[in-house]
């Protein structure tokens, strides 16, 4: 019998203490995840982990990766979400040639860098299914952001971009540049060219893209419309075919700041009874 965990992150608010002052607050992330747990719960994901701002620090999210990577074997799936300010740091290995960054998950506590994602994953076993929603500014552990490309203040008042500006970024590295680079020179890169895990990331938007939240929403832009398009369950297809439909009814919305695409990644070992699978589905 195949078995599903899921860990679901939202964070509305980071530590003042790690980040300082300029890191605007949101208002649906929490929803986000609290609404894909139910999801998961819904489509009979046992175990799951819910954690919440103050909640969401790196060492709970990393604990409950690995914790996630000890219990699942070959065949089983694990449904990771995420929403919250997507961030950077300078990139210390040489592996990032594009832009010389290392993105982040801004968790309440400090950036977890996609490197230490990458890592996680070398901790599962060859054929586990991972299916991860990113509703940031970036992909995770593949999208690479333009992230010195802001969006145009002067037409964003109501809409919240859930990224670390260019300035607030550099503030809150240098704060703390100490603390990052301890992180990045214990990452094991070597390990992380070791994922035999089949990854499915869904993005929120492509590389150079921002991901937004609306006005006295309950949900992210990208969650609400993937939730509408699944249904309740109803949707019929394939995760192409999926996030083919999110995509459109994202991109007709005509009022935002700046255009949110989103996007599907494929990362680790190819699996190609995975890629025909419906979202979500634990049994294979």
């Amino acid at each position: 019998m195949k078995k599903g965990i899921s860990i679901h992150i939202g964070l509305n608010d980071v530590d003042e203490e790690h980040y300082g002052s300029g890191v605007t607050p949101l208002e649906t992330c929490e929803q986000d995840a609290i609404d894909m747990q139910e999801l998961a719960l819904a489509q009979n994901f046992k175990s799951t982990f819910l954690l919440l701002s103050e909640n969401a620090t790196r060492a709970a999210v990393k604990a409950s990766i690995k914790s996630a990577s000890v219990e699942l074997v070959s065949g089983d799936i694990l449904f990771l979400s995420y929403s919250g300010h997507g961030g950077f740091v300078p990139d210390l290995s040489g592996d990032e040639e594009n832009d010389n960054l290392d993105e982040t998950w801004c968790l309440y506590d400090g950036q977890l860098l996609d490197d230490e994602l990458y890592e996680l994953w070398a901790e599962f076993e060859e054929d586990v299914r991972i299916v991860m929603l990113s509703d940031s500014c970036h992909s995770g552990t593949v999208a690479k952001a333009n992230m010195f490309q802001d969006p145009d203040e002067a037409t964003n008042k109501i809409f919240q971009p859930k990224l670390l500006s260019y300035k607030v970024a550099k503030e809150v590295y240098f704060s703390n540049k100490d603390f990052y680079t301890d992180i990045e020179s214990t990452v094991d890169h070597e390990k992380a060219k070791e994922v035999k895990a089949s990854i499915k990331l869904l993005a929120g938007c492509q590389d150079p893209q921002v991901s937004y939240t609306a006005p006295f929403a309950r949900n992210s832009i990208f969650t609400e419309k993937l939730l509408k398009i699944w249904d309740g369950g109803q949707f019929v297809g394939d995760y192409s075919e999926f996030l083919e439909k999110i995509k459109t009814e994202v991109e007709a919305i005509d009022f935002l700041p700046t255009k949110q695409t989103p996007n599907l990644y494929d990362v680790g070992k190819e699996n190609p009874s995975f890629n025909k699978q419906k979202p979500f589905q634990i049994y294979e």
